[in-house]
């Protein structure tokens, strides 16, 4: 059961996404009014709103000026589910699901934004890494688990403390972004210990290697070429966390 409601709100979430990815880039306010097509500028009907499934009997098409819908959209809200079945795999109480599960979309957020733009923006990570505290903070006060909340804090500030090093050591190589998005991945998943935490990092690191060496080999990128290292960051978190899931 709580499979099937993670894999919900994950679908949500990833729907939510589509209209975040656009927005912040787009320098537009982040409360989200009724959402429109961009093309013909149509509010959506809410039937035609529902993840996946919306795209599936419009046939890609808007109902009212009949523009194809980005094929990214359902594959950000499938990316969205596949998320919220991995946190809800995840072998942690409730409350760390959720953060869990939140950190994890925002940085699926921050990978498409980072793609596009090769920068993240504070206005997704901050809010995130605020309301993840709060959220680590009253699970602490009803549970009693403070020592949980205190290590979760500290890999955070340690982490971001780590890139800010390697930004100084690589001369702007490394984005500030990816610190903050780091330590934003550890509120979420660093409950259960610090060495899922090396490992997400670990595997974000070799991930983002083979993908460059790749690219230069096909010529498709130089050596000075700039990579963004948020949907890779955010991939080795989650690739741990399913891992975790699984073999816990």
């Amino acid at each position: 059961m709580g499979v099937v409601i993670g894999l919900v709100f994950g679908l949500i979430g990833g729907s939510a996404l589509t209209a975040l990815t656009f927005r912040v880039p787009a320098g537009l306010p982040l409360v989200m009014d009724r959402s429109k097509c961009p093309s013909c500028a149509h509010p959506i009907r809410a039937r035609d709103n529902v993840p996946v499934f919306a795209y599936l009997w419009l046939r890609g098409r808007c109902r009212d000026c009949s523009v194809s819908i980005p094929l990214r959209y359902p594959l950000t809200e499938l990316a969205g589910g596949a998320i919220g079945v991995i946190a809800a795999m995840y072998p942690v109480d409730s409350v760390d699901k959720v953060s869990c599960g939140l950190a994890l979309l925002v940085g699926l957020g921050a990978a498409l934004i980072d793609q596009k733009t090769y920068r993240i923006p504070n206005s997704l990570t901050y809010p995130t890494a605020v309301l993840l505290v709060l959220l680590g903070f009253v699970n602490a006060l009803f549970s009693g688990h403070w020592r949980a909340f205190t290590v979760t804090v500290v890999l955070a500030i340690a982490v971001l403390a780590f890139f800010v090093l390697l930004r100084l050591v690589s001369r702007g190589g490394m984005g500030l972004g990816d610190a903050k998005l780091a330590a934003v991945l550890v509120l979420g998943v660093a409950p259960f210990g610090a060495w899922s935490v090396a490992v997400a990092i670990l595997v974000s690191f070799f991930v983002g290697s083979v993908v460059g060496i790749a690219l230069i080999l096909a010529k498709r990128a130089s050596l000075r070429a700039q990579l963004p290292f948020g949907p890779f960051l955010t991939f080795g978190f989650v690739i741990t966390t399913l891992g975790v899931g699984i073999f816990h």
